[in-house]
């Protein structure tokens, strides 16, 4: 008998927002302060990584030394550049089709949760309007690892009370869908990474994304 398609579970950066070259200056501008490289296709291999994962990263670079307060306090720093690029967004910058289709998703019943590395994701949905269309909004804060463990996407589903099997998660990033792939989840990948292939569902734009061809999709799976 096929599974019932219960949840959608959404990264945010790059699924749900037009962020991810957001990240990128506000990255650079960091890196360059501290007088590190830093590349696009870097930004590309940390989507979704921890805050303090990508500073350690950035002061191996440049061999410094740096005390835990000091690697906060670059964090912080690297969230302030970013908040001053999304103070404006409205719900034009969500990705195409997005809006529609968790429209479309909470019409159907279908219960949604955010699992995120962004701590300003919660901010952009309400930007965006949509924020109460989702039943749990993870706070990566709260976790004990960051992807590409798997634990986020567990508690969002933990929280929507649906099993594991019921979910399906969508993610853009190669650590995320690493995640959801240790899981029982059906895995969406969104855009044009090699990596996204592996998805159970691979779709290379957001708007490609359907209500009906999801429940398709999952139930050949299930």
């Amino acid at each position: 008998m096929s599974q019932l398609l219960k949840a959608v579970i959404f990264d945010f950066d790059g699924v749900i927002a037009d962020t991810v070259s957001l990240y990128y200056e506000a990255t650079k501008r960091l890196a360059i302060e501290m007088q590190v490289p830093f590349t696009k296709e870097d930004n590309i291999r940390f989507q979704g990584i921890p805050r303090k994962v990508l500073i350690n990263e950035l002061a191996s670079r440049g061999n410094l030394s740096l005390t835990e307060e000091e690697k906060i306090v670059l964090g912080n720093k690297k969230g302030d550049y970013y908040k001053e690029l999304i103070a404006d967004f409205t719900d034009k910058q969500m990705l195409p089709g997005i809006k529609e289709f968790l429209n479309d998703l909470k019409n159907a019943g279908i219960k949604m949760a955010i699992a995120s590395s962004s701590s300003n994701a919660p901010f952009l949905l309400e930007r965006f309007g949509v924020k109460e269309w989702f039943n749990c909004i993870v706070d990566p804060h709260s976790l004990k690892k960051g992807k590409p463990d798997p634990e986020i996407f567990l508690t969002a589903a933990n929280c929507l009370q649906v099993d594991y099997k019921n979910c399906a998660a969508i993610e853009d990033g190669e650590a995320g869908l690493k995640g959801i792939m240790e899981t029982p989840m059906f895995s969406v990948g969104v855009g044009k990474e090699e990596y996204l292939k592996y998805a159970d569902w691979h779709v290379k734009e957001t708007q490609h994304l359907n209500l009906d061809s999801l429940l398709k999709k999952f139930q050949i799976k299930g």
